[in-house]
Formats: C-alpha cells, structure tokens, sequence
C-alpha cells in the first residue's frame, strides 16, 4: 500500500442549485481518490480522518485545500504534523473578479462606449494566451481607463510570482512588496481582495515551500460532474461513489 503523505480536499454539490455538499478526498503525491464522502461537515470529517488511526493521520505532511474554514480547522485537528497550504488558483480567480469587477464598473458607468463591450474574456485571461485581437481590445480599452490597466497588470504579476521557482522567503518578500504596491492603488475591489489574501497569507506562503495545488482535485470534480450527468442523477450516493472510483481505476 502507497503511503500517503499528501492531502487535497475539495467540495462538490451532490444535486445541481443545492448546498448540500459531498467532499472529495485526494492523495496529492500519487493523484489518487483516497474517498468520496456525502457531507462536508466539520465535526463528521474530524471523525472520518480520526477512524483511519493516528499513526495514518500523524503520516500527513502536507495539507491542501480552499479558505473553506471547516477543511483548515479539520486538517489542524487531525494532522499535527502537517503544513498546511491555501490553494493558489483559488486567489487567482478572486484577483479574476476583482478586475471584472472594475469592468463592470465602468459598464455602468460609460454605457455607450464600445471599447468596455465585449471586454471580459480578454481582461481574464492569462497574458501568454492572448490573442491579436484581445491584444488591440485591451490596448483601446487601457488608454480610456489607466486604473484599468493597473489593476489588470497586478493581476499578471500577481500570478507571475507563484509561476517563479521562488523560496518561501523570496515569495514571501515579492508578495509583501506586490501588497504595497496594491496599497497604493486604493481601489475598493482590489482593496477587498487584500484584506482575504493578509488573512490567508501564511497559507499561501506555504505553496513556495511543497508546490502542491487543489488543480487536480478540480478536474476530478469535472469528471464527477459527467459521471452524475450520465446517470441522470443517482440516488443511492454509494452507487454514485462505486461508479466514480471505478471510473479513476
């Protein structure tokens, strides 16, 4: 047996419009589903890990997953020898919204003006994937909202940081002088966006140091999403379960 030395959990809705959610449990390391459970309560996943023995739980060394309280509290009960790491792309996507945010801003604000139509997909993609005319869209719109541009190339840099092969203490230095640098901004999305990210900063940090994402676990949940289409919606959550590991066999 694989020991397993690396954790990811993530969440997904068992019925489509619902909060009522089940929780993927993954092995980082060797990309393997360790269960799929039906809940993501606190105090259930607490006693889930603790049913699997302290010597299993005491072998964790690293934890990874989203801000959602209820996994960080989990993996400090249960995983005392764990690092834990907030997941990277999850800040990436709030930066995301908060450029889209500024778009809708000025949606609202200049109603007629053509060069902020049409605008979001090129304003959320990555830099390096940008086409000719993304490029000419973005050009257009940047030099009628300077602030715009701004916060779009924080954006990149922000993402620019965690793409380099950095120390923590190097990550750690760049993402305290990118902060500042947002500071000055003083725009009220990108101000909220730095208030969450001060809060789960140590956490984030610790990406630099083990380099594990929720990324896989994503694609998992994608591919448990097809299996749920297919079968039209299974009521029995075990059956659902048995058909989903089979299909990651």
């Amino acid at each position: 047996m694989v020991k397993v030395r690396v954790v990811g959990m993530d969440e997904f809705a068992i019925k489509k419009g619902h909060r009522d959610f089940a929780t993927v449990i993954v092995d980082l390391e060797h990309i393997e589903i360790i269960d799929i459970l039906d809940y993501r309560d606190q105090e259930k996943l607490i006693q889930y890990f603790q049913s699997r023995g302290t010597e299993w739980c005491e072998g964790i060394e690293v934890f990874c997953s989203d801000m959602w309280q209820g996994f960080i509290n989990t993996a400090k009960a249960v995983f005392p020898k764990a690092t834990l790491v907030v997941d990277r792309f999850h800040f990436f996507s709030y930066l995301n919204k908060v450029v889209d945010n500024q778009r809708k801003s000025l949606r609202r604000q200049f109603k007629d003006q053509e060069h902020f139509k049409r605008l979001k997909w090129a304003l959320l993609k990555n830099a390096e994937n940008l086409t000719v005319d993304d490029k000419k869209k973005l050009v257009c719109a940047f030099l009628l909202a300077p602030q715009l541009k701004i916060i779009y190339e924080h954006k990149e840099n922000f993402r620019l940081i965690f793409n380099q092969r950095l120390t923590r203490e190097q990550g750690e230095i760049a993402l305290t002088q990118w902060i500042e640098e947002a500071k000055q901004i003083k725009n009220k999305h990108l101000d909220k966006f730095l208030y969450m990210l001060n809060t789960w900063k140590a956490y984030v940090l610790n990406y630099f140091t083990h380099r594990f994402t929720t990324s896989i676990i994503e694609g998992i949940n994608n591919s448990i999403k097809t299996v749920k289409r297919m079968g039209y919606g299974f009521r029995n959550f075990a059956n659902f379960k048995h058909r989903v590991l089979i299909s990651f066999a």
